[in-house]
């Protein structure tokens, strides 16, 4: 008989005063995870969750439209409205008390 292995999960909380800041223009993010000038190779995965952004976005503008792919991306809003566009056709508009799930699959352009 194997004995079983018992796994540990941990939580590390990160308040957002302490994550990486992003400050553009249009746009204060917070985020804890890895990359371009904020990289770090200890901190490049939250178990099965790769990205987490808290964002605030100056109204009336966003993001360029940009490829992701591998992974599903997570979008719910707290405050304001968030129009989505896609390389797919889809597009909408994500406001508090809504979620939205977009499959980058093999490849996807969104704004």
């Amino acid at each position: 008989m194997t004995e079983a292995l018992a796994l540990s999960p941990t939580v590390e909380v990160r308040p957002a005063a302490d994550r990486f800041a992003t400050r553009l223009s249009w746009l204060d993010s917070k985020h804890s995870f890895s990359f371009s000038a904020h990289y770090d190779p200890a901190n490049t995965h939250h178990g099965l969750l790769l990205v987490n952004n808290d964002d605030v976005v100056t109204p009336g503008s966003g993001f360029e439209t940009h490829p992701h792919e591998d992974m599903e991306i997570v979008t719910w809003v707290l405050r304001g409205s968030l129009v989505h566009q896609d390389s797919t056709g889809h597009s909408g508009v994500i406001y508090p008390g809504l979620a939205q799930r977009m499959s980058a699959g093999t490849g996807i352009l969104h704004s």
